[in-house]
């Protein structure tokens, strides 16, 4: 009767800990994306106005300083077309490559250089720039 009832304590506890992903609702966040000719950037600021800590999975944010090993999350629309990110190699990390947190009412930054999407000089000289960005970040664990 112990063992049973220890048991089933463990598969309650364990069930509590690992459920489904809760993603942030759309106000809980914003995203701001600026242009940056300058530098030859677009600058992103992710802020959270949620209640609870928000998460992204690293993958799926670049770096302030420049885009992570395999982020492929942006689409750079100019007058003159589309433009993919090129590859910039595997992200590959079993199990995950780690969670980035928000802490309420903070901000994550980022960057995304143009050169990431061909030539950045051609890319500068365009008379119009938008960076398509999408971001999703769920409510984190405890």
């Amino acid at each position: 009767m112990g063992r049973t009832l220890a048991v089933v304590v463990l598969c309650m506890a364990t069930g509590a800990c690992v459920g489904p992903t809760r993603y942030a609702a759309p106000g809980s966040f914003s995203l701001s994306v600026t242009d940056n000719p300058a530098d030859k950037q677009f600058e992103l600021v992710l802020n959270s106005a949620a209640n609870a800590p928000l998460c992204l999975a690293k993958e799926t944010w670049p770096a302030e300083s420049g885009v992570p090993l395999g982020f492929d999350g942006a689409v750079l629309q100019t007058p003159s077309g589309s433009r993919s990110l090129q590859s910039t190699g595997s992200a590959y990390c079993p199990g995950g490559c780690g969670e980035l947190r928000i802490e309420p009412g903070r901000s994550l930054r980022g960057v995304v250089p143009y050169r990431l999407f061909g030539d950045e000089g051609a890319i500068g000289a365009e008379a119009q720039r938008t960076l398509r960005f999408e971001v999703h970040p769920w409510l984190c664990g405890r």
